[in-house]
């Protein structure tokens, strides 16, 4: 059973948003994707296409609370029971597990609330299992989304478009900065370098200008984003760093032909480019 990244595992998990908000049907909740989805949308049709992304194994949904406030959200918890979801064992209730066709897929619940510690569990009103998991960096796509429309597979083999909000490229990026530092896995330092190099306003020192002149400018330098920064720096800081080896080994799974030695160059690079137009180091 294929359970990785891959571009199989990638159009199940899109699969899984597609039923889910065509179940929600005109009930439109403040519901944000963030996650490996996302880098697809945001490198997806240009002149020169990027390389193929990895992919994903599940769906990141941002809920918004401040937009929500006391909203009622009952109903994307009937909408995932009647998708045949259930919550996973030992998350209380943020991540949700359900079938597409003969492999399982993650739905994963998140919000951030400065007011309650991280990793804290928010339950929505109107939910009685339903909760999102209180994640730092998360909140940035809250300020920068934008609507897109995708299409999949309904669970009766029927194609459906939705339009769902996803993370735009600051805010994705932002959000994903904070997952480097904070979590550090191989699929963040991927994900993070592959926006950076493969964007579509044409690189790394173009991605910077947009948020240097953008509504994030004037945080840039805040004590919270100056540590993730320096941890950047750090992991992409060289060919043999973590960050530069996990891009590497992420994109060799996407195409084992590519020269590995290469890919971490590149990642190494294109960091390096990016935080110095940024100008924060």
């Amino acid at each position: 059973m294929d359970t990785e990244r891959s571009r199989a595992a990638r159009k199940r998990a899109e699969g899984a948003l597609v039923a889910l908000l065509n179940e929600l049907g005109e009930f439109d909740p403040p519901l944000i994707v963030l996650g490996g989805l996302v880098p697809d949308l945001l490198t997806r049709d240009q002149d020169v296409p990027a390389p193929q992304h990895l992919g994903t194994t599940d769906v990141d949904i941002l809920i918004d609370f401040q937009v929500a406030a006391d909203q009622d959200l009952g109903p994307i918890e009937d909408a995932l029971e009647k998708l045949g979801f259930s919550p996973a064992p030992g998350v209380a209730g943020w991540r949700w597990i359900g079938r597409i066709g003969e492999a399982p897929v993650k739905l994963e619940f998140l919000c951030e609330l400065d007011d309650q510690p991280a990793e804290h569990v928010i339950r929505p009103a109107g939910c009685r299992r339903l909760t999102a998991v209180n994640l730092r960096g998360t909140g940035y796509a809250r300020e920068d989304w934008r609507f897109e429309e995708i299409t999949g597979m309904l669970p009766d083999g029927s194609p459906v478009t939705v339009k769902a909000r996803v993370a735009g490229l600051c805010g994705y990026l932002l959000a994903k900065a904070t997952a480097v530092r904070e979590r550090g896995e191989e699929k963040d330092y991927y994900d993070f370098a592959f926006v950076i190099i493969y964007n579509r306003l044409g690189g790394p020192a173009q991605v910077a200008k947009a948020l240097r002149d953008g509504q994030f400018g004037d945080r840039l330098r805040s004590v919270r984003l100056q540590r993730v920064w320096q941890e950047i720096a750090d992991r992409f800081g060289a060919a043999d760093r973590i960050g530069a080896a996990g891009y590497a080994a992420q994109a060799l799974l996407a195409d084992p032909t590519a020269d590995e030695a290469r890919l971490r160059q590149d990642a190494t690079a294109a960091v390096s480019e990016f935080l110095g137009a940024l100008g924060v180091l």
